[in-house]
């Protein structure tokens, strides 16, 4: 079970070893050999973000009362709007950092991967969304 007393552990980990994958694949330009290697970080990401959601509920307001639609809608909900301002946060580092095309590295793709990051987030935000509903539904 993912989401039992060793929760808080497991979203640690988690988080350390998707920034050290992030560094490395930053570092030696794993993002333009593998082109897949994009999505995968998105699909790592927007399921951390639905862990994080789920971990700071459980401190706040408890997703185990809400229905399982409302549940799922809060978590990508979530994951959405992070992956939004991610987005934003991408294209300004676009525009006011690669201005002129000075750093090609950090240029983006345009609309069609921003809309695919976004769908990629939401995939894994919603993995683990029935993950948890699955574990919720176990244990009840």
């Amino acid at each position: 079970m993912i989401f039992g007393k060793n929760f808080s552990k497991i979203l640690v980990v988690f988080l350390v070893l998707f920034f050290i994958g992030q560094m490395v694949a930053t570092f030696y330009s794993v993002y333009w050999r593998w082109p897949w290697f994009d999505n995968l970080m998105h699909f790592l990401g927007g399921a951390f973000i639905a862990m994080a959601m789920i971990w700071w509920s459980s401190k706040r307001i408890p997703l185990n009362f809400l229905p399982p639609v409302y549940t799922a809608i809060v978590i990508l909900g979530f994951v959405a709007l992070v992956g939004v301002v991610w987005e934003f946060y991408e294209l300004a580092v676009d525009r006011l950092i690669t201005k002129n095309n000075y750093i090609q590295l950090l240029e983006q793709g345009g609309l069609l991967d921003t809309l695919k990051d976004l769908l990629v987030d939401l995939l894994g935000g919603l993995t683990i969304s029935l993950k948890f509903l699955y574990e919720r539904k176990k244990r009840q």
